[in-house]
């Protein structure tokens, strides 16, 4: 987040999330974390449900529901994504494929609006979303998963695969 220029947040551990702490906050962002407990689904659903707006990353599957998806049990890496960008909240974004780095979960958009969508090469769409957000309760709460770890992502694209430290593998 400090790299992309947003510097007031609190970092809290998943063990720490209660429903006390969520009602103090109007967003949480929720990295790769799995498995989440009973306690921490129940916990983020009824958040979200009176009004919290949640933004997850690669998520554990129990949030399949809250996130408006369904879970196909198979996944897709390193290959690409394009944003929709004939509706907000695309609009203004490339319209052209972009690669994404790690491993994307593969859902059925159940209820949900899809924002992106994965392709399996840069010119062949899937029917799986790498994006969407929905509007959940009438207190205005909402869930945005990206069913890949944009953290992740990010880091890959500008420093490349840690993996790959110290390897040769451009020729120069």
């Amino acid at each position: 987040l400090r790299a992309e220029g947003l510097n007031a947040f609190n970092v809290v551990d998943i063990g720490a999330v209660s429903p006390a702490l969520l009602s103090t906050y109007d967003v949480a962002i929720l990295g790769e974390v799995s498995p989440l407990s009973g306690a921490q689904v129940t916990a983020l659903t009824g958040w979200v449900t009176a009004g919290g707006n949640l933004i997850a990353m690669r998520p554990d599957k129990q949030l399949a529901g809250l996130l408006g998806l369904s879970d196909l049990g198979e996944t897709l890496a390193d290959r690409y994504l394009e944003v929709n960008t004939t509706a907000a909240p695309g609009a203004g974004i490339v319209g052209e494929t972009m690669q994404f780095h790690g491993t994307a979960d593969l859902y059925a958009v159940v209820d949900a609006t899809v924002v992106a969508r994965l392709f399996s090469t840069a010119t062949t769409p899937t029917t799986n979303p790498a994006v969407t957000v929905r509007s959940i309760g009438t207190a205005g709460g909402q869930a945005a998963v990206f069913t890949y770890d944009l953290a992740r992502s990010v880091v890959y694209t500008r420093q490349g695969n840690p993996a790959w430290a110290g390897q040769e593998r451009d020729g120069f």
